[in-house]
């Protein structure tokens, strides 16, 4: 049993959450009976404390009746003890034990206080009290901060220092020697510098260190979520580095990943990524991390990791796109997500057969690769974020193709698991131009899933605990399964399914956090080292490379260390297979051991913590914070569109604004159906890198900070003015008649149909190693001071070109550019008269693959501006 704590005890606990001195007023003992979220409550949440008196599992000696009269259960303000309301303790079940938890109980309703301050609840037949809790709209501020920083201390490569880590948990950068993950080397030739990559950055995966891309997917995507549903709860001062950048902190924090994760594409040469990095052995460990002076090694590309890249950046590039100072570094990330999208369609035969064993289990531990059904679902979250930031059809036509050949959809079962892909699938049933029967289908779905970790098994009090979950579920990353379960209840609300009962999903999700927050029958705040911040019991081991067994970090119970505060372990798990005995034998709720140690024991399977399982955590946390109600309204429709100053290559745009409940962030401009450019402030904006002579159908669209997207405004149509003279025109649907081809280890075809740019053709040539694309003018244009080259290219891999002019066909180039096109998207490609070596007089144009791989390239409107 949790030892009876003194009030001096709770008192401390208590100055030191408020910074002032600690109170005097309060009952003579607490008690470890009285179950409640240890932080406190919002003002509007339901209140219920559980009365617990054990009957079976580890405290099954401990007896407890609490006063049941009436008005025998007291809240007491900590201050001076003055009785703000009494309330009736109602048993549970007519005094039955429940089996799960292996108590009896009773249940307290004190949700009538809503007064914000500072009390306690207290029990008058026995004289004893619950530690103090907090009613406020700030209830949990603290609590986010530290959960969210822990992906701080798991940031390899990255010192932690004051005054960004508290002294206690400080290190120097990890990995940072020239074996380590600067200069890791591949696993199939371990040490050969030419297969070094640099693959520094990312966090580190759990309570080991290394980096995984499929296991980033749902840690990246919890996050990215979490910031859309309640952006207004992640300020810019959590305390990590860049914190006052005026970027939120959590998105300061998944930039520190997807950093990581364009290296892992990078490094691969194909735009694939990379699987994995770390160790290839458990022996040598030490603490801190940076003292570890191991080789590490990376797994070289794999479709797991491809697909889930291409889902992260996809997912990522809506988020900062539709942030005015992040507009590039969304354009960015949505270009790497469809050139891995691109690579996967490479790799699986255009999805038909999936890659399923790249991972041989050599760098330890986690087996990474996964098999063909969540292949399939990385890829349907890669293309319905695709889908949303481009509307390009080949998204759509995917999704709707495979949305039901995979879980939830394909069991008809929208449990606790599959978070990411839940939220995905709700999002594209709203989107344009979205098949109305899938849209209904998936919306059907979600709403006939009012069972087992719904407002079914809540509304007849299935769980002493108020929070319910199957006993199948209490197992390895249990705590993280009871996360999802509380935000997938939020998803009814978020997403107008069935509405009625809104309130009561918002209730069952609330009592899981109250679950993880020391309503439950251990009485734990399911987080580490929070004793600072409310907690009167929280976690204090976990099982960590860094604060391992017997290190300086191993417990707080013991030393000034601990780890840090914030972490969620994985909780209650009745699979426990490890060699202490007791802990399969509990009620699955008591299936829990604060201990963090090694083999035999196998802590890591209750106390080990994971990225994954701290993002969920992070996003129920966010989505239960006011800020105040999570944003699911629309902005209005720009009005108004117009445009004036028409130029051959430029014209301005100009509109009323948008207005929002919350406020607009950007804009985005549509040429058609197809995205043409986002990130947009104001009310007015100038594209000066248009095709003269071309026709756009502009509409815009206003973008709000949760993500939502209005409808479109008006349309309307530019056509820029024509081109200066003819001899400009090097090729639209054909070569001009003045120019010639000349191009060499190269088939040629110069009426292709698809894919084109402009107009109904464009240019297809088939380069062997080295080859190239040369056309000659008869005569040679004149080039001024402000001529460019201009054209569209287009690859299906990526392709190292480099561009060249001539002045005469004998004479040497002017001038060379190189550049590597993005696989499976159009690049406008534009070089100055300078770039191009200040020719005067331009005769022959060469565009040269820069490889002896061969490639193919194709071209459109290639223009010679005078």
């Amino acid at each position: 049993m949790a030892p009876m704590a003194h009030l001096a005890q709770i008192a401390l606990v208590a100055g030191l959450v408020t910074g002032g001195a600690p109170a005097l007023a309060a009952p003579t003992t607490t008690t470890a009976h009285i179950k409640l979220d240890q932080f406190g409550y919002l003002p509007s949440m339901r209140k219920v404390a559980i009365l617990a008196d054990p009957q079976a599992g580890w405290n099954a000696a401990d007896a407890y009746t609490p006063g049941t009269g009436a008005g025998q259960i007291q809240v007491r303000r900590w201050a001076d003890d003055a009785v703000v309301l009494s309330v009736t303790a109602q048993a549970w079940k007519s005094g039955a034990t429940h089996a799960q938890s292996g108590d009896r109980g009773w249940q307290a309703d004190f949700s009538a206080l809503t007064t914000p301050g500072s009390y306690y609840l207290f029990d008058t037949l026995n004289n004893v009290g619950s530690g103090r809790f907090e009613i406020g709209t700030g209830v949990y501020d603290a609590v986010l901060k530290q959960a969210l920083r822990t992906f701080f201390y798991q940031r390899l490569n990255f010192a932690k220092v004051a005054p960004y880590a508290d002294t206690r948990w400080a290190d120097g950068a990890s990995y940072e020697r020239a074996n380590q993950d600067r200069y890791a080397t591949s696993r199939w030739s371990k040490g050969v510098a030419s297969t070094a990559r640099d693959l520094s950055g990312g966090w580190a995966d759990a309570g080991d260190t290394n980096k995984y891309t499929t296991f980033a997917q749902e840690a990246v995507l919890l996050l990215l979520d979490a910031y859309r549903m309640n952006p207004a709860v992640f300020g810019d001062a959590f305390g990590i580095p860049e914190s006052g950048n005026g970027l939120p902190d959590l998105l300061d924090e998944v930039k520190f990943e997807l950093e990581f994760l364009k290296r892992m594409q990078n490094a691969s040469g194909t735009n694939g990524l990379f699987l994995k990095v770390g160790l290839d052995t458990y022996d040598g460990e030490v603490t801190p991390p940076s003292s570890d002076a191991r080789a590490r090694y990376y797994l070289p590309e794999c479709t797991s990791a491809t697909l889930a890249g291409s889902a992260m950046f996809a997912a990522a590039s809506v988020v900062y796109k539709g942030i005015a100072s992040q507009a590039t570094y969304g354009a960015d990330l949505l270009t790497r997500a469809e050139a891995a999208w691109t690579r996967a369609k490479t790799t699986t035969a255009n999805f038909t057969t999936f890659e399923t064993a790249c991972d041989d289990g050599d760098i330890k531990a986690g087996d990474a690769d996964v098999d063909a059904a969540g292949q399939r679902s990385s890829a349907l979250i890669a293309a319905i974020y695709l889908y949303e930031a481009t509307a390009k059809a080949e998204y759509r036509t995917f999704v709707e193709a495979n949305y039901n050949q995979v879980q939830p959809v394909s069991i008809s079962w929208w449990g606790p698991y599959w978070a990411p892909l839940q939220v995905a699938l709700l999002r594209y049933a709203g989107m344009n131009g979205v098949s109305a029967t899938v849209s209904t289908a998936i919306r059907n779905q979600k709403a006939a899933q009012s069972g087992t970790v719904s407002i079914t098994d809540y509304s007849a009090g299935t769980d002493l605990y108020r929070a319910h979950l199957a006993d199948a579920e209490f197992n390895w990353g249990h705590n993280k399964t009871r996360s999802v379960a509380g935000a997938i209840n939020l998803d009814f609300a978020l997403f107008g399914i069935n509405p009625a009962n809104a309130s009561l999903y918002q209730e069952v999700a609330q009592q899981h956090l109250h679950w993880l927050h020391g309503a439950n029958p251990l009485g734990l705040v399911m987080l580490t080292n929070m004793g600072a911040y409310g907690a009167e019991s929280s976690v204090s081991e976990i099982f960590h490379n860094w604060f391992r067994d017997g290190s300086a970090w191993d417990s707080a119970k013991t030393s000034p260390y601990g780890p840090p505060p914030g972490y969620l372990p994985g909780g209650p798990n009745r699979t426990y297979s490890g060699s202490v005995v007791g802990i399969t034998s509990q009620p699955p709720q008591k299936a829990y051991k604060d201990w963090n140690a090694p083999w035999p024991e196998n802590s890591w399977e209750i106390t080990e913590p994971a990225i994954y399982y701290q993002a969920a955590y992070i996003q129920l946390l966010a989505r239960l914070m006011p800020s105040g109600t999570v944003d699911t309204q629309a902005p209005t429709a720009p009005t108004t569109l117009a445009a004036a100053g028409v130029k051959a290559t430029g014209v301005t745009l100009s509109w009323k604004a948008s207005t929002d409940n919350v406020g607009v962030s950007s804009y985005e401009l549509y040429n058609g159906s197809s995205l043409f450019a986002s990130g947009l402030g104001g009310t007015s904006t100038a594209l000066t890198s248009l095709y003269c002579g071309s026709s756009y159908a502009f509409t815009l669209k206003a973008r709000d900070a949760a993500g939502n997207l209005s409808v479109a405004s008006n349309a309307i149509t530019v056509k820029t003015s024509a081109c200066p003279s003819a001899a400009t025109q090097v090729y639209t649907d054909s070569l001009a008649s003045t120019w010639a081809d000349w191009s060499w280890s190269a088939t040629r075809n110069f009426a292709n149909t698809t894919p084109i740019k402009v107009g109904t053709k464009s240019l297809r040539a088939d380069l062997q190693g080295w080859g190239g694309v040369a056309l000659r003018h008869g005569t040679g244009i004149a080039a001024s001071a402000t001529a460019t080259l201009r054209f569209w290219a287009y690859s299906p891999t990526a392709l190292p070109l480099r561009i060249s002019v001539q002045t005469q066909d004998s004479a040497g180039e002017t001038g060379a550019v190189t550049l590597t096109l993005a696989a499976n998207t159009w690049t406008d490609v534009i070089l100055t008269r300078a770039q191009l070596g200040n020719p005067n007089l331009i005769k022959r144009i060469n565009l040269q693959l820069q490889s002896a791989t061969a490639g193919t390239l194709y071209l459109d409107q290639l223009q010679l501006t005078k």
